[in-house]
């Protein structure tokens, strides 16, 4: 029954239901027609909004590259701007939802974008955020819950997070100059519900949005109060849409045009880069970066606050604790090679002795005797002539 409403829609609707307003942009059924397969399949005309969600809700998953041994507590409303390009507009030399408008004066079967989605310049998705630390270990929880608002029907976000820091393990054995450094690996899932109805329609458009991200982060931090970020990764996110969406055909009474959304559209998926820079003026925690997904993204974790309760133990007085002195077998191998050496000189001083002495010994018996005769025959000698 439902496949038979839709093709009557399409063959004795169609006209009224995929026409243009009257300033060239999509109207609202055509809008939202894209997320319902059944009429021709357009996932790519939707997945800026998985692109734009998919690395906004990525992003801010970690303020350092170091977690404290003593318990840290942190709080937040963490901010990731995306402004919103020329890739955003169009797919395969069409306009997306976010794309520009047509003339209504001329007939097409293109399918413009949406007015209100092409009016946005920047992209952007607010949650508050929380987490503790303790033992280099950090966990993360981030929410956000809004009513129903006008067309918006429903919006809940919940995430957790995870990360753990290895800079423990080896900061004591580096030089001094190398200690600040720190890298640690970072684990986010998101899942976020959005409900929207536009007001010529009952009904509801769901949205489920799920998002991963998998990074390692590398940390430099050559005083207290700053540090230098780097993040090296795999993102994943993903679009889910459901409901039933009913319109009140204009031109005839009898009928109602009926969307039923049932696609899923993956968003940028793939290598994940990023940057940033943290300050730590008492209890705020500010930190400013740059994340690339597929496109650019800006994280303005301004209004974020951090505090830790103790205070951990310097790579140094690890060492101590340790026993562990650098550089120390260098310098006993090189003990033990001098000692060597003077061992052995000795030993060899009364080797060289002993063949001296057995050769003095004899010519001190053989020389009395042979200079006593030539003495007797010498005086003899002379005489007889």
């Amino acid at each position: 029954m439902k496949k038979l409403v839709l093709i009557a829609t399409l063959v004795l609707g169609a006209s009224s239901a995929f026409a243009m307003d009257g300033s060239g942009w999509a109207s609202e059924f055509e809008s939202m027609s894209a997320f319902d397969s059944q009429y021709g399949n357009r996932a790519d005309y939707v997945k800026p909004i998985i692109d734009n969600l998919g690395n906004v809700l990525n992003s801010n998953w970690y303020s350092s590259a170091s977690v404290p041994q003593s318990f840290t507590f942190e709080a937040g409303l963490p901010i990731s701007i995306i402004p919103i390009g020329d890739d955003d507009k169009s797919y395969d030399g069409k306009p997306s939802i976010f794309g520009g408008h047509g003339n209504p004066e001329a007939p097409s079967d293109t399918i413009y974008g949406n007015k209100t989605l092409n009016g946005l310049g920047v992209f952007t998705y607010p949650y508050l955020q929380m987490g503790a630390s303790f033992y280099h270990f950090r966990a993360v929880l981030r929410m956000m819950y809004l009513p129903s608002i006008s067309e918006l029907r429903e919006f809940s976000l919940f995430g957790i997070g995870f990360q753990y820091s290895f800079g423990h393990f080896f900061q004591y054995m580096l030089p001094k100059a190398a200690q600040p450094f720190d890298v640690s690996i970072v684990y986010g899932y998101n899942s976020s519900t959005i409900g929207y109805r536009p007001d010529a329609f009952e009904g509801k458009l769901g949205l489920d949005i799920s998002t991963h991200n998998f990074s390692f982060v590398f940390g430099y931090k050559p005083v207290n109060f700053f540090e230098v970020m780097m993040s090296l990764g795999y993102q994943s996110a993903k679009m889910l849409s459901y409901g039933e969406l009913y319109q009140q055909d204009p031109y005839d009474i009898f009928r109602k045009n009926e969307i039923y959304p049932d696609i899923t559209v993956k968003g940028n998926n793939g290598f994940r880069f990023g940057i940033a820079i943290a300050l730590q003026i008492s209890s705020l925690h500010p930190v400013i970066g740059y994340d690339y997904a597929g496109k650019s993204s800006f994280t303005t974790n301004v209004l974020y606050f951090k505090s830790q309760f103790g205070k951990d133990k310097t790579p140094d007085e690890i060492a101590k604790d340790k026993g562990y002195v650098r550089g120390a077998k260098t310098e006993e191998s090189q003990a033990e090679t001098t000692e060597t050496p003077a061992e052995q000189a000795p030993v060899e001083e009364s080797s060289d002795a002993s063949v001296s002495e057995a050769p003095a010994e004899e010519p001190v018996e053989e020389a009395p005797a042979a200079p006593a005769i030539e003495e007797s025959e010498a005086p003899a000698t002379e005489e007889d002539f």
